[in-house]
């Protein structure tokens, strides 16, 4: 089966707000018209937060759990009302009922047998349900060829609760089985974002912002010899920027980015992106661009490819993690003694702790690692419990106002004295550099520094690279 070009289209809860943006949803389909086009819908903007409480309100048997379902219930019955006339509204609002419905009885189980991470996916995954179904129904009202469909029945991923991976092979194989046959009959399917299915049937979540995670890997799933893929993600911004406009207000769009300078940033905290929605795309080299769903301006956006563009100055972007613990081992007892960093590895990770950065002294008695605010209380726990590190020989220390800079670029390869120039800024600027680590690929540089420093450290850097300069002026 042979289609044109396709683009993947997301759009998240930020475009899902009321009459004037899905008009506008409407505006942007019919500008790319001559495009074979697949959407998918995050939840609308708060409800994945408000389903998360709603779950925690039914394990605790809350008495605002009626309250605060009838709230959800209003804001989407709400907008189907501004939006939708006659038929198509008594069709969204039905739909939208019955799934309620469902929910409700999901509830009602963790309410009797207590809330298990398998039922937080499938509460949470009920924000994507909802939303779709009203978008499917209102491009159906503006004369699109509409089409709901579920990820469920698309996307096969493993069985992590709230982060899942996707099995590409499989899912592959239901993409292009469900989708081509409806573009090829000039349909647009409209596909839930966030979630999929385990090999058991159970509901799994791609991680928070998981919508941009099901859009490359329909990409992934659509591209082949014969045909174009290109994803769109419209969100309420240009693009990515040069730095966080909150700490740098000279920041800028950042025009053209690597996959891998993209995936960086989105590891290290630009909060625009899943950090794992470039390797699908990367994989088959499909384009992603990232626009302004309130300003679709066609000069002003960024674009995620292969190639890469370096600016003299080599570093491309700072992102930040503002509350991060750094967490430090030490003891002589661990100098020389093999498998002390795969210990420490080994126990996080059975703890479902995540460690965002490690740095190793030389004299090996000491090793130092970050960890979210919402995981530092399980690491530390689960080292003073440890017979390993727990001994009387091994000191645990934690540090709870520190954050992470990291400065990228792919221009930072083989370029000499570029930690040089960092060091030395936040040096003139007074800021004190508390750890520091740089990756084999040679894309970032990270240090920890206090949090109170961490705006002045965001400029002091941002200036000694002059990111300032937009190119595209």
């Amino acid at each position: 089966m042979r289609l044109g070009n396709i683009i993947v289209m997301k759009f998240g809860g930020s475009c899902l707000k009321d009459a004037v943006s899905f008009h506008r949803i409407s505006q942007i389909l019919r500008d790319y018209s001559k495009n074979e086009l697949v959407l998918v819908s995050s939840a609308l903007y708060g409800v994945t937060n408000s389903l998360i409480e709603l779950s925690k309100k039914a394990e605790n048997h809350s008495p605002e759990l009626e309250n605060e379902f009838k709230l959800l219930s209003d804001k989407h019955t709400s907008l189907i009302d501004n939006i939708l006339k006659g038929e198509p509204r008594n069709k969204a609002s039905l739909e939208v009922q019955r799934e309620l419905g469902e929910l409700k009885t999901v509830l009602k189980d963790i309410w009797d047998f207590g809330l298990k991470p398998q039922k937080l996916d499938l509460v949470s995954s009920f924000g994507e349900k909802l939303s779709t179904i009203i978008l499917h129904r209102y491009l159906e009202s503006e004369g699109f060829r509409a089409v709901y469909v579920s990820s469920y029945d698309l996307i096969y991923t493993t069985s992590e609760a709230q982060n899942a991976l996707p099995i590409l092979d499989r899912t592959e194989q239901k993409v292009k089985e469900i989708i081509p046959p409806l573009l090829s009959e000039g349909k647009v399917p409209v596909v839930t974002g966030f979630f999929g299915r385990d090999n058991h049937g159970n509901v799994t979540l791609l991680g928070r912002g998981g919508s941009d995670f099901t859009a490359t890997i329909l990409a992934y799933s659509l591209k082949n010899e014969s045909n174009d893929v290109k994803v769109v993600l419209w969100k309420d911004v240009d693009g990515l920027l040069t730095a966080n406009p909150k700490l740098e207000p000279s920041a800028h769009i950042i025009r053209d980015i690597s996959y891998a300078e993209a995936k960086e940033l989105a590891f290290f905290g630009a909060k625009l992106l899943h950090p794992l929605c470039v390797f699908p795309v990367e994989k088959k080299g499909i384009m992603v661009e990232i626009r302004n769903f309130d300003n679709p301006n066609p000069d002003r956006y960024t674009r995620i490819s292969k190639g890469i563009k370096t600016k003299e100055s080599v570093v491309k972007a700072i992102a930040e993690m503002k509350n991060v613990n750094m967490i430090t081992v030490e003891g002589e007892a661990m100098v020389s003694r093999p498998g002390t960093a795969a210990k420490l590895f080994d126990l996080m990770g059975k703890n479902n702790v995540n460690i965002i950065m490690i740095s190793q002294s030389s004299s090996e008695n000491n090793i130092t690692f970050l960890v979210s605010d919402e995981d530092k209380y399980k690491a530390i726990k689960a080292l003073n419990w440890s017979p390993f590190f727990g001994k009387e020989w091994v000191n645990v220390e934690m540090e709870d106002d520190v954050s992470l800079i990291s400065v990228i670029g792919a221009g930072m390869k083989n370029t000499y004295g570029v930690a040089g120039r960092i060091c030395s800024a936040l040096g003139r600027a007074k800021v004190n550099i508390r750890a520091i680590a740089q990756g084999s690929s040679e894309l970032n540089i990270s240090l920890v520094i206090s949090r109170n420093d961490l705006e002045r450290a965001v400029r002091a850097i941002h200036k000694e690279f002059n990111l300032h300069e937009d190119e595209e002026k």
